[in-house]
């Protein structure tokens, strides 16, 4: 049952295009923690309005809404729609969550962890998917809208799904870009470590300078070696000597940051293949790029929160291990379950990185779980819903959009030679099938260039994770 919302209208700054909206919500509907958060939007307003608004959930979890407001704009074909965007609780001016162990130069992750979930005490139970699904509809009341159509971006896709469950009378479409799935992220990391392979394969159709023969072979071939011997080498950055050293995690880091840029993705693998034969050079430069100029380069919490990131993950991920046990009885339980999962399930990675790039790190440490969660309503699978998925992601990847597909009875459109966040490229072949999608008209097929797009709805399972714990898990960010 929703509390009473009150609501203002003002002039936006962070979305000067718009006008800013604020809706106070309860921290926690049940009534038992007290407290109130103001949930800031911004709405700009369509010429000829006249079909339901678009709401437009961004990702993180934590990141801000309403500073994307003019590129959520032009991502998206709007006409005859308002587009509403905001920030979601915990984030930009939406109650922003402060953990200030969080927030500077960090050096012991796992206590600064600990001690932001102290911090929060009771609330931060109450950052979860479902929260903010209910802030949507407290949005929704506040605009007066019958209906609203639903655009998401990453893990926003869990919040409009989480909000169809709840109200799927009151969604006439979804559109999901490279969406989390309902049973992702994963807390061994099998879905990005399992895709790698595949997703080395099919960039490296169009050539991988010499490397693409059999770009994930060498890959394993390297995690190997650097088990035993992390590269490590003296390079000049700004006029000074730097010692860089390159680890497995780091060879993994590189790989996400390249589902962002297929040209960057593509130089990876003729520097495993040098790194294997003896050079350094390359893998150490591709390394040196992606770590700024050393400052940290963290984004500011006014667009992106790591609080409330953890929190939401926490609180509401699934685990192979007790959320309520010791951090020592986690860790035994989550090693126990790697040592039951083929190895083959983390290729060309290696159960160790299934620990170190799983959610152990994040989670290992946070304070036991207070809340108890009810049981969730089936997923909608009446709302016309269009998923919309890059084969070169590796953060939420094509494996993820078809199988939640299946699970929502959507159309997926895959876009060929794409990472992360499809919609965010002007030129995207799937741009012309969003459009169809919001007019009600049949999809278009698209080739451009080396971009395509094929229309699809297989899916296929991931394998629970292979521990009689799943008992104590809640539905995963």
């Amino acid at each position: 049952m929703l509390a009473p919302a009150t609501a203002t209208a003002a002039a936006c700054p962070a979305a000067p295009q718009g006008r800013c909206l604020g809706v106070a919500v309860p921290l926690d509907r049940s009534g038992a923690v007290p407290g109130t958060i103001k949930i800031r939007a911004a709405r700009i307003a369509s010429r000829r309005a006249g079909r339901p608004p678009i709401i437009g959930l961004t990702g993180g979890p934590g990141q801000a809404g309403v500073i994307y407001a003019k590129g959520f704009g032009q991502m998206l074909p709007t006409a005859g729609r308002d587009l509403v965007l905001l920030d979601q609780r915990g984030t930009g001016a939406s109650g922003l969550l402060r953990c200030p162990s969080l927030e500077g130069t960090i050096k012991r992750f796992s206590a600064a962890i600990a001690a932001c979930g102290q911090r929060l005490g009771a609330a931060r139970s109450f950052y979860t998917s479902a929260d903010s699904a209910e802030d949507v509809e407290a949005l929704r009341i506040r605009l007066g809208a019958p209906k609203i159509a639903l655009f998401a971006v990453s893990y926003g896709a869990r919040v409009a799904v989480e909000y169809a469950r709840r109200h799927p009378d009151r969604v006439e479409r979804m559109i999901l870009d490279s969406p989390v799935a309902t049973d992702a992220p994963d807390a061994l990391a099998r879905e990005t470590l399992g895709a790698v392979g595949r997703v080395l394969r099919t960039v490296c159709r169009s050539g991988c300078g010499g490397a693409q023969a059999h770009p994930a072979a060498d890959l394993q071939r390297l995690v190997t070696r650097l088990r035993r011997s992390p590269i490590r080498r003296v390079v000049r950055r700004g006029g000074r000597r730097t010692r860089v050293s390159v680890s497995v995690d780091d060879v993994l880091g590189l790989l996400i940051a390249g589902d962002l840029d297929s040209e960057f993705l593509r130089s990876i693998p003729p520097a495993v293949r040098a790194a294997l034969g003896g050079d350094s050079r390359p893998l150490v430069a591709l390394t040196v790029s992606t770590r700024g100029d050393g400052g940290g380069g963290a984004e500011r919490i006014s667009s992106f929160n790591p609080a409330v990131y953890i929190a939401t993950t926490c609180e509401e991920g699934a685990f192979p291990w007790d959320p309520s046990a010791s951090p020592e009885a986690r860790r035994a339980q989550a090693r126990a379950a790697l040592a039951a999962t083929p190895a083959s399930a983390f290729a060309p990675f290696d159960r160790a990185a299934g620990l170190s790039f799983g959610l152990l790190p994040l989670c290992g440490n946070w304070p036991a779980r207070r809340r108890v969660t009810a049981a969730l309503p089936p997923l909608p699978t009446t709302v016309a819903t269009l998923i919309v998925s890059g084969d070169l992601d590796l953060r939420t990847p094509l494996e993820n959009a078809r199988r939640l597909a299946s699970a929502l009875k959507a159309r997926v459109v895959v876009e060929r030679g794409a990472g992360h966040s499809v919609l965010e490229d002007p030129n995207a072949c799937a741009t012309p099938a969003v459009e169809a999608f919001l007019a009600g008209r049949p999809l278009p097929r698209c080739r451009s260039g080396g971009a395509f797009i094929t229309i699809d709805r297989a899916a296929r399972a991931l394998p629970a994770p292979p521990s009689g714990l799943t008992g104590w898990a809640t539905r995963p960010r």
